[in-house]
């Protein structure tokens, strides 16, 4: 492995993170924004996954000081915030979408339906406490653990709300592929980030020596992993089925599975050799998965035609998911090769974008829409994978 390019690219990964780190007054709070035009709001799921970027940066403040916004605004039912902006989101995304930006401001105020129809999103209960246990990790405050558990376990309750037997009925539109009617239902990225979230909290009541609430977040971690086994787990196939109602390859819950430590080294090996199978690597990563029915797909990325935009093209946060579960034995050479074209692609950019054509890996731009950069989810996930990858 070219040490030197995967240093190169660490430095352009973080630099790219850091310029989405925003003082939002001389005294107040320093946050993630998701990106620079468009995506300049505080999104949770994108701060979230970019967490781990910023603690390798040493900034584990920026982690805190963002967790702390969207705590604050949880609502009584227990939900967190899908975003926090000092305007319209709309209409910075609207802006954005012709070159131009506003800045983030103070006072932030929360987000929390979708544009689909006011659809509360599924997956940020779960990544926030995830994030929360990453933190106290890395930056070990029992006080802030004892003062935040309360507000992490009864966003976890909020779930039972969606549960139709112990699964998720998630509605359409509603985690990060959010242009696909098809993710629907029981989703099994959305139910792997739960088995974390309840790891997580497993953790922190350990930090805080709540022996009865690490016994029951522990109980639901390792029930909820033997349901999803069963649940999802296609055995002739080889991999994890999108949803329950389709068995379609997804790149994401695939490639986390493995990462996290879900799956085992026998099917770790086999979601590999199925994605070879299935044709979705390309030199700078794995497309987003196997392709939805253009039926499936939402009116507004067909307009902006960027139809391949959760599918066919490629997303460099599954990328440097792609780089860790390759580090392993038999898979160094396209980890090497992978690395190699990130770097080179990253360096020629000097940023990190949002997504990429897969046919020539430049980023995907339309009449309508320009890919994001930089890019925090994407940047922060690179640099964590490259400093992680041996």
């Amino acid at each position: 492995m070219d040490q030197t390019a995967l240093e190169a690219a660490a430095r352009i990964a973080g630099k790219s993170l850091g310029a989405n780190i925003r003082r939002l007054s001389p005294d107040g709070p320093t946050v993630l924004s998701a990106g620079a035009r468009q995506f300049r709001s505080v999104w949770t799921r994108d701060f979230c996954f970019a967490s781990g970027g910023l603690i390798a940066a040493g900034r584990a403040d920026v982690v805190r000081e963002t967790l702390d916004q969207i705590l604050s605004f949880q609502r009584e039912d227990g939900y967190f915030p899908r975003l926090l902006d000092s305007m319209n989101f709309m209409v910075r995304v609207a802006a954005g979408s012709f070159g131009k930006s506003f800045e983030l401001r103070v006072p932030l105020k929360p987000n929390y339906a979708s544009e689909h129809g006011g659809i509360l999103t599924a997956d940020s209960q779960s990544l926030v406490a995830w994030t929360a246990a990453r933190l106290a990790r890395a930056a070990p405050d029992e006080a802030w653990v004892r003062a935040v558990f309360p507000r992490l376990e009864r966003g976890m309750w909020w779930y039972t709300s969606l549960e139709r037997g112990e699964l998720i009925d998630q509605a359409p539109f509603s985690d990060w592929k959010d242009s696909v009617s098809a993710r629907r239902g029981a989703v099994f990225f959305t139910e792997l980030l739960r088995w974390q979230a309840y790891r997580a909290l497993h953790e922190l009541a350990g930090m805080i020596g709540d022996e009865a609430a690490a016994a029951r977040w522990k109980g639901r971690a390792e029930a909820h992993k033997d349901r999803l086994e069963a649940a999802f787990w296609l055995e002739k196939e080889g991999h994890y089925r999108d949803t329950l109602e389709r068995p379609l390859f997804s790149t994401d819950g695939n490639l986390a599975a493995i990462v996290w430590g879900f799956s085992s080294d026998e099917e770790s090996e086999r979601i590999l050799s199925a994605m070879e199978r299935l044709d979705l690597w390309t030199p700078w990563g794995p497309k987003a998965g196997e392709r939805y029915l253009p039926s499936e797909k939402g009116w507004l990325v067909r307009v902006a035609g960027i139809p391949g935009y959760h599918d066919d093209f490629v997303w460099l946060w599954t990328a440097a998911l792609a780089l860790l579960a390759l580090d392993r034995p038999g898979h160094y050479t396209r980890r090497d090769a992978l690395v190699e074209t990130l770097s080179r692609k990253i360096a020629a950019a000097g940023e990190v974008s949002e997504v990429y054509r897969p046919e020539s890996g430049l980023p995907v731009r339309s009449w309508l829409y320009s890919s994001e950069a930089p890019f925090s989810w994407s940047s922060g996930m690179l640099l964590e994978a490259f400093k992680k990858i041996k």
